[in-house]
């Protein structure tokens, strides 16, 4: 199993910059497919929302060779509404596939991909705006190999705060605030976890 999670890794690492691209585009694809496609009937939809999310580090921890860990995060947002009553506060559930070429000082040197699931409570503070706060989780791989974190199987930890606007008709523009840690509960050495902070930006269609 450590041969196979290393070569998986190195696999991975020597792929970074072609799949970091290749995630960007079929993202984006598949977010304006998804949103193009034929509706159909209210009660045949899951999600209440689906969307697409981008999240710069503009904070992160030092790594023991002296880089500098800076995940680009490329994430789906898909909501799940709790309470379809008309209230000023909801709880949503938030699904969070992600796929993260990281950069090590400015170079594309990694990979991260993995889902997060949150628990959001979002309030409306104005006729097209609201506030959210959520807390989340979810299982990841990393394959940088460093001192401070064993690489492969790995938990993201996520505490979001951001506002939503209304653009036009059902689309939403988010802006966000999110600390994240990640470390896998001592399932392997070393486990000194790792931790950034992010400004969010995304795209949201709500769906009726």
């Amino acid at each position: 199993m450590p041969i196979l999670k290393q070569t998986l890794s190195k696999s991975l690492r020597l792929s970074a910059k072609p799949f970091a691209f290749f995630a960007v585009k079929f993202f984006i694809f598949l977010f304006i497919f998804s949103l193009n496609a034929k509706s159909q009937e209210t009660s045949k939809h899951f999600f209440s929302e689906k969307g697409f999310k981008i999240g710069i580090s503009t904070y992160s921890i030092e790594l023991p060779q002296g880089q500098n860990y800076k995940p680009l995060l490329l994430m789906g947002n898909f909501g799940w509404e709790l309470n379809k009553k008309e209230k000023k506060g909801k709880w949503w559930i938030m699904f969070e596939p992600q796929f993260n070429p990281v950069f090590l000082d400015s170079k594309l040197k990694e990979l991260e991909f993995g889902i997060n699931v949150a628990f959001r409570y979002k309030y409306k503070i104005g006729a097209n705006s609201f506030l959210y706060s959520q807390l989340g989780s979810g299982p990841h791989f990393i394959t940088i190999p460093t001192d401070r974190q064993a690489h492969g199987f790995i938990f993201s930890d996520n505490l979001a705060i951001g506002l939503s606007n209304k653009l036009f008709a059902n689309w939403m523009l988010e802006t966000e605030f999110r600390i994240r840690h990640i470390s896998n509960a001592n399932v392997m050495k070393p486990n000194r976890g790792m931790n950034n902070m992010f400004i969010m930006i995304g795209l949201s269609k709500k769906i009726n």
